[in-house]
């Protein structure tokens, strides 16, 4: 299974990576025609639409954790008609709410931001309907499907929003119809891919399946808009109290994290959540008690030298990657790293009790870092700005890990990896303090910096784990013949282990 998760991690990379990228790569185009106040519009509209497809999440947590469930056709259907009576009811009502919402305040906020917002409802709808869609192809492991579709809507949601704004002079619009276009076309393609072979209607709705799947997900999809408080929230805070200016440069290194280190926490999430599921379901406890440790082992190799990396090159990245105007919120994306990073662990403590079907506790804890991230946003941001929120975040992550951790343990131990944690952090402080000077210095061009700076850390950083013997003899070997099957048919196995 390790070498499933492995598998299934490089069928999700370009699904992860491509959009990521995009991002990093048209940012720096986005704001130098979107000033920061703009660049806040377009920031809110998303986060608002986040918000509500948080809202509708909990139709795909029941996708993820019922479908390996299913044991015949039969409850396969009744799976697949709850799951599409549910999100139509789900879509229908959070999408009159938000309109109805955003007429009444059309005296109140700017007309640019109203027009945006009712945009932002035609995207909700769209992206909802994808999202459990795509849950459908992760859980059936149709991982090239599903990457095709992301990579999709990530670069032409870009492309096209980028070439509307520029070429029709429609700034924030122009970005939103892009996004809309994109997805709206990959719809027919997803319903087709992710129902085939199974026959269901309307009728197969089952009202006892379903209470099952609202105790579960619920609870989750509760601490999801939790988790969306603890991310996006402090942007209203910062709207309200210091304005659209600062929300444009919060948002500018937020997205340099979010393209950077969450696409990492992503992409193993994405492989590993599914799959500990199925493990869990078809070979019990103990298989998927191991499973959890040793990805959990994976999550640290692979997301900590990330955030020990992006900490040190924080002013050369965002001057790379943004406007001019942009460069002063450099300082939070350390902050930001940390955050997403505890985050992420939090999850791997958080899978035991989804084992388990234990998500209210979950659920209480993310609500109580919610809660305590607001009182801080309230109480910091007005005075000291974006570097409060990004702050106010990482503390409040911080809080949600540790109260994951107590209250986890009470149903569900497992053996963490402290030893690899000491030898990740040694290898990640070596790798830190060595790139640190060569961003800064080694040329007069910040991009040669960056680039020079993050080789040599991915190469160091090998090397001292290498020494301290973190990689193991059979992740060398699984290491070896995975990469050795993706490479063109002029490299076979024998020649790549002679080049090993």
């Amino acid at each position: 299974m390790i070498r499933s998760l492995f598998k299934d991690m490089l069928g999700y990379l370009p699904a992860q990576l491509v959009p990521a990228v995009a991002g990093i790569v048209f940012l720096p185009v986005i704001t130098r025609f979107l000033p920061p106040e703009e660049y806040g519009h377009y920031t809110l509209v998303m986060a608002t639409v986040s918000v509500l497809t948080v809202l509708t999440s909990w139709v795909s947590i029941a996708v993820v954790r019922f479908y390996p469930a299913c044991k015949d056709e039969e409850t396969l259907k009744a799976l697949y008609g709850s799951i599409f009576v549910w999100l139509g009811l789900s879509v229908a009502a959070l999408a009159v709410v938000f309109l109805s919402v955003t007429l009444a305040l059309a005296q109140v906020i700017p007309a640019r931001l109203f027009g945006a917002m009712l945009l932002g409802v035609f995207l909700f709808v769209l992206l909802a309907v994808s999202d459990v869609l795509q849950s459908l192809l992760r859980v059936r492991r149709l991982v090239h499907w599903y990457t095709v579709s992301t990579v999709w809507k990530g670069l032409a949601g870009l492309g096209l929003g980028i070439w509307l704004a520029i070429a029709w002079n429609s700034g924030v619009k122009g970005l939103l119809w892009g996004s809309i276009l994109a997805v709206a076309l990959t719809i027919p393609f997803l319903w087709a891919v992710s129902t085939r072979g199974v026959r269901f209607g309307l009728g197969d709705f089952s009202f006892n399946l379903s209470k099952e799947m609202a105790k579960y997900s619920f609870p989750l999809a509760a601490g999801n808009l939790a988790a969306w408080i603890l991310s996006l929230s402090d942007r209203y805070v910062l709207e309200f109290f210091r304005g659209s200016f600062e929300v444009g440069l919060y948002s500018a290194s937020y997205r340099v994290s979010e393209s950077s280190i969450m696409l990492l926490t992503s992409l193993f999430a994405f492989a590993f959540n599914p799959l500990s599921i199925i493990v869990w379901e078809k070979q019990g406890e103990g298989t998927g008690r191991r499973f959890l440790e040793q990805g959990t082992r994976y999550f640290l190799i692979l997301c900590l030298p990330a955030v020990v990396g992006l900490s040190v090159l924080q002013k050369p990245v965002v001057s790379v990657l943004t406007g001019r105007e942009y460069w002063e919120g450099a300082s939070v994306l350390p902050w930001v790293a940390a955050g997403v990073f505890f985050l992420g662990l939090t999850q791997r403590f958080g899978a035991g009790m989804s084992f388990l079907k234990r998500t209210t506790p979950y659920m209480l804890c993310i609500l109580a870092a919610g809660g305590l991230n607001l009182v801080l946003n309230f109480a910091f941001i007005p005075s000291f700005g974006v570097e409060a929120a990004a702050i106010s975040t990482t503390v409040s992550y911080a809080f949600l890990l540790a109260l994951t951790v107590w209250v986890s343990r009470r149903f569900f131990r497992w053996a963490f990896p402290f030893g690899s944690l000491i030898r990740v952090v040694i290898a990640s402080t070596v790798m830190g303090a060595a790139i640190y000077p060569i961003g800064k210095a080694i040329s007069g061009s910040q991009v040669i910096n960056l680039i020079v700076a993050i080789a040599s850390g991915v190469l160091l950083y090998a090397i001292v784990l290498l020494l301290l013997g973190e990689i193991q003899p059979n992740e060398k070997r699984a290491l070896k013949q995975l990469v050795a099957s993706h490479l063109p048919d002029r490299f076979t196995r024998a020649s790549w282990k002679k080049m090993s």
